[in-house]
């Protein structure tokens, strides 16, 4: 005979593993919407930071880049004028450096040959070194010329 003890005891076991189950599945459940909520924190979170961090970046990049744009637009506004005035500067400073070259390469070419130029107003006198030159009367191509004969020594 039965008595009916064995399935009341599983009924009993089956009603606490039924309970345990259910404490498991809600502790489960809690801990899964913990961890949702925890990972949308953490997700806005990050968004946020990459959102003023991109604003941030943008921000001083497009400064630093209006601020290259406006040199460059200045530089565009200058460069014509330095470049031109750095040619007019290197052209003129070429020809004072010839002019000056070849005023002292003459004086000292004359000075050699016995000759002193003197420069009065407009006009231009050349001197005679008399233990040097002599002034003469030469031929040239059957015509008579004045000539200057230097003596080397």
């Amino acid at each position: 005979m039965k008595t009916g003890k064995p399935t009341r005891l599983s009924e009993k076991l089956n009603a606490e593993l039924d309970t345990i189950r259910q404490d498991y599945a809600a502790s489960m459940a809690s801990q899964l919407e913990s961890f949702r909520t925890d990972l949308t924190a953490i997700a806005n979170d990050a968004r946020r930071t990459i959102e003023n961090d991109t604003r941030r970046f943008l921000n001083e990049n497009r400064s630093l880049f209006e601020t290259r744009t406006d040199q460059i637009r200045r530089w565009l506004t200058i460069s014509p004028w330095v470049i031109s005035g750095l040619i007019v500067t290197g052209i003129a400073s070429t020809m004072a450096a010839s002019w000056f070259w070849t005023s002292l390469l003459t004086r000292s070419e004359l000075t050699e040959l016995g000759l002193t130029r003197i420069d009065q107003g407009e006009q231009t006198w050349l001197t005679l070194d008399p233990a040097r030159t002599e002034l003469k009367t030469c031929a040239l191509a059957g015509t008579p010329v004045i000539c200057i004969k230097i003596e080397e020594r």
